[in-house]
């Protein structure tokens, strides 16, 4: 075989699989661009119905229960490994997902009342359902919990 031919095989070689690459690449961008993004905030939450509202609330309560389930498995790690203030945040993030406590019909009123609000129609849907836990949106809300703080003016 003359040498200058295996050069020219090699090339061809080459020049297909950059062109695969460059086709793939064009493929996929087209495909990443023609995805429609779905928000999850006020407009999103006033197009559900409300069986829909529940199977939404139902779904991210199932979601936070096996988030629930990995952290435990961090605290583990964290115990193994020494991590100094791992209690603190793994415990903070642990309050931030457990939506046991909430039943879904006050969390999905709950969310009917935020978004009842046109100033709130931009806020993430997650975002709201941690606010309803924080604030302990349920059976008693937080300022019925709250005991009236001692006056000292009067000393």
């Amino acid at each position: 075989m003359i040498p200058g031919r295996r050069f020219v095989s090699n090339c061809k070689g080459m020049v297909k699989f950059a062109a695969g690459v460059v086709v793939g690449a064009t493929l996929t961008c087209a495909a990443a661009a023609a995805t429609q993004v779905v928000r999850h905030d006020g407009a999103f939450w006033k197009g559900l119905r409300n069986p829909d509202k529940i199977a939404y609330v139902d779904g991210y309560s199932d979601a936070a229960q096996a988030g629930l389930g990995k952290l435990d498995q961090l605290k583990v790690a964290a115990a193994l490994f020494h991590w100094k203030g791992a209690d603190k945040i793994l415990n903070q993030v642990q309050r931030g997902l457990d939506v046991s406590h909430l039943s879904t019909n006050d969390l999905v009123a709950y969310l009917d009342t935020v978004y009842a609000n046109p100033r709130y129609g931009d806020f993430d849907v997650a975002n709201a359902i941690e606010l309803a836990v924080m604030r302990g949106v349920g059976s008693k809300t937080a300022a019925q919990e709250r005991v009236p703080a001692p006056d000292l003016s009067k000393r």
